[in-house]
């Protein structure tokens, strides 16, 4: 009781998580700002074919001349569709971190999160007034776990880890070693594929 007391006067805890908050509705204003202009640089390709193919129907009374420029204008549109896909997905990937797993004690998979299109994945609670991305209500261990416990960064194509003020801490195991170190709290931690982080107890898989 005493604890969630001192847990709820944390008045720089509370400002620290506000401001990430802030920071990921920003993040994924941007990112929907990004899927939109795709949709319309899209729109645009194929508004372009087809007032180009009604120009050639116009010009030429020989359809056959329509079966070469139809391919070549597909072809360009599919290499510059997969062109700003290939883009966007350099600039949002990072380390080829795709996803996060949870894992049971007896280690069978119990969720899995895809984060391979996000900058940016706040890891905690779901309750009626706290959003977040890596919801953990159900994990095993899920009392040690607070609301807004820690985030993941993509930042300059590499994910950071950070504990953001949480109650029981955060740890990090990094790939090939036996041993976890728990981590400072506001600091962030570079990860890659491999790595698990521990949220309290709960281990989450990086791949």
């Amino acid at each position: 009781m005493f604890k969630k007391i001192l847990s709820f006067l944390n008045v720089p805890g509370h400002i620290k998580r506000w401001i990430y908050k802030t920071k990921l509705k920003k993040s994924r204003e941007e990112k929907k700002k990004d899927d939109i202009l795709i949709q319309v640089i899209n729109i645009m390709i194929v508004v372009i074919i087809l007032a180009g193919l009604v120009y050639v129907n116009f010009l030429y009374a020989a359809r056959i001349i329509l079966v070469p420029i139809l391919s070549i204008l597909a072809l360009i549109t599919f290499f510059t569709v997969s062109w700003i896909k290939r883009k966007k997905r350099v600039e949002v990937y990072g380390n080829k971190v795709t996803k996060l797993v949870l894992k049971d004690d007896d280690g069978r998979i119990t969720r899995e999160w895809d984060i391979g299109n996000r900058t940016s994945c706040l890891i905690g609670k779901k309750t009626r007034t706290n959003e977040v991305d890596i919801d953990l209500s159900d994990a095993v261990y899920s009392s040690l776990i607070s609301r807004q416990h820690a985030v993941l960064n993509n930042v300059g194509n590499t994910w950071y880890f950070e504990d953001i003020g949480s109650s029981n801490g955060s740890g990090i195991k990094r790939k090939g070693e036996n041993r976890k170190f728990k981590v400072e709290s506001g600091k962030p931690y570079e990860v890659k594929t491999g790595d698990i982080l521990y949220i309290a107890n709960t281990r989450l898989y990086l791949r």
